[in-house]
């Protein structure tokens, strides 16, 4: 019969643990806190807070990467027209001079 009672106090004794392992978490969601205000006020004035300050959105920065890489694309396209270019103009410059000369 000792036995019997073993088992049943340990019950006892761990669901006393788990209470008071708990009893922090809901003691720490009861009491207001600055952070928890301060998360409440942002959420619900976050669009207004990034256009009064100007804050830049994950939007303006994947629109900025996609505008910079369309500019390196055309940058890349003009550097390899540039030797074309050149040698028309060396050859309009060679033109001209050969008209003056005459």
């Amino acid at each position: 019969m000792m036995f019997e009672y073993a088992p049943a106090e340990t019950a006892k004794k761990s669901s006393l643990r788990e209470s008071l392992a708990a009893l922090p978490g809901t003691i720490e969601g009861k009491l207001p806190t600055m952070d928890k205000s301060l998360d409440r006020y942002f959420d619900a004035h976050m669009s207004a807070i990034i256009s009064e300050w100007g804050l830049i959105t994950t939007y303006n920065l994947d629109d900025l990467d996609d505008r910079l890489d369309l500019v390196t694309t055309e940058i890349r396209n003009l550097e390899k027209g540039r030797g074309e270019l050149e040698k028309r103009a060396a050859a309009l410059d060679a033109g001209i001079r050969e008209l003056e000369v005459r």
